[in-house]
């Protein structure tokens, strides 16, 4: 028997794929040797220190700082991915908040009292969105001790506005935090928090719509710290995908785990959907791994064709140190980002003059 090195599942040796994750099973060692090995030897590692020969003294592969432009040792959050369109989509069914509502209507007042309280509901509404409404508060001071009924409407109105934009935008964007976990784990409770959001919102309630968008808010943000490494893997292995396809590349053998894991996710066991979406993505790399390294050597051949000119490679030679140090440190989604940098500045050295 053999053993899955995702899932732990034993295997017969003649199998395919594991029966359990489905992983192919001409990916067990590659994922081993991801899960176990050092990357200082290996083909990537060695491609990139030719690479950085070919351009000269000055290029050696050494750990860039932190602070350079491009610099991308963690990866936290799932929209930080650039060049990336959508691997892995929502259906349109499920997407809450597509544009900015469209404002409502203002409630009619008569009476200095009545619009008097609605200004003053309407500044608490705004500080709890964070607007500064210090002019706004010292021209409402100025109306009531005059008893200037009109310029206190006035201001009633053009304070609304104000402040239906800014709940409006925040509305939108709790809903796009839900439609991303929306796609890793169950939302009921959100959704119903949002969707009573939008009632209170379509009425002109805008402080029930704040009291309500902070309740999904804070539901939002206690989901986001059970599940934050697993959205991070799962978009690291979308990445993975999206490059693997754009240089020819299936990723079939590997999305089985990718499918279990998320299958996982959905059924609320964060501890063994983090450990089969790592393997997923271990999984991928070992998959995306030799695409990569005949990448880096097409790179080589054309920066070798160009030393004899006074082109600008450093972009180029920025990406392939920064590439390196990701792969070192075992940053799998960054050293993705990294390649795709890589790629498009290597891209643009081909370009012609003015393009």
């Amino acid at each position: 028997m053999v053993e899955c090195p995702v899932c732990g599942e034993d295997n017969p040796p003649e199998a395919s794929n594991c029966k359990s994750c489905q992983l192919s099973t001409n990916l067990f060692e590659p994922v081993r040797e991801a899960a176990g090995t050092t990357v200082d030897d290996s083909d990537y590692a060695r491609a990139i220190a030719e690479i950085l020969a070919v351009v000269g003294p000055g290029s050696e592969l050494s750990e860039p700082s932190l602070s350079q432009p491009g610099s991308a040792a963690m990866l936290t959050a799932q929209a930080r991915f650039p060049a990336l369109s959508a691997a892995r989509t929502i259906p349109p069914a499920t997407v809450q908040g597509a544009s900015l509502p469209t404002l409502p209507v203002l409630a009619p007042g008569s009476g200095l009292p009545l619009v008097q309280r609605q200004v003053e509901e309407l500044v608490q509404v705004g500080r709890r969105e964070g607007l500064d409404l210090k002019e706004t508060e010292q021209r409402m001071f100025s109306a009531l001790r005059e008893e200037n009924r009109a310029a206190l409407d006035e201001l009633r109105r053009s304070l609304f506005v104000q402040v239906a934009a800014s709940v409006a935008e925040d509305l939108e964007i709790q809903a796009g935090r839900r439609n991303e976990l929306a796609a890793l784990v169950p939302t009921a409770t959100i959704d119903t928090e949002l969707a009573s959001a939008r009632t209170s919102f379509a009425i002109g309630d805008l402080s029930g719509t704040v009291r309500r968008l902070r309740q999904a808010s804070d539901g939002l943000s206690a989901l986001e710290d059970r599940w934050a490494t697993c959205q991070v893997l799962t978009t690291e292995a979308d990445l993975m995908i999206e490059t693997l396809r754009e240089l020819g590349q299936d990723p079939g053998p590997a999305l089985g785990p990718l499918s279990e894991g998320r299958r996982l996710a959905r059924a609320g066991d964060p501890d063994r959907a983090e450990h089969v979406l790592a393997g997923a993505n271990r999984a991928l790399w070992g998959l995306l791994v030799p695409q990569m390294n005949g990448s880096l050597q097409a790179i080589r051949s054309q920066l070798h064709g160009r030393r004899s000119t006074d082109e600008e490679i450093e972009p180029v030679v920025r990406e392939l140190r920064q590439l390196a140090a990701m792969i070192r440190r075992r940053n799998l989604g960054a050293a993705v980002t990294t390649y795709r940098r890589l790629r498009t500045a290597a891209t643009a050295l081909s370009a012609p003059a003015g393009a």
